[in-house]
């Protein structure tokens, strides 16, 4: 049985009351787990196809926007 498969077994029994004590901590745990694997999965396809110079950001860039110039050896070289 692969974790899909636990998970769901888990969630079906939660469900339906067999772990009375437990039952919303692990059913909120399984559908926190299930949503983050799918945007996870919806975030790697839409990545999958990309060159990734056209969506990673260069530090320096980052910086720039919160004021702060950033030399070639990684220092900061002014505050604007």
């Amino acid at each position: 049985m692969n974790d899909k498969k636990i998970l769901e077994e888990v969630y079906r029994m939660v469900s339906n009351g067999y772990v009375a004590d437990v039952q919303d901590d692990v059913r909120s745990f399984i559908e926190q787990e299930w949503q983050r694997r799918d945007e996870e999965e919806v975030v790697n396809q839409y990545n999958r196809n990309r060159n990734p110079k056209d969506w990673i950001v260069d530090v320096r860039e980052m910086e720039r926007h919160r004021g702060l110039e950033i030399g070639e050896d990684g220092t900061v070289k002014e505050l604007k």
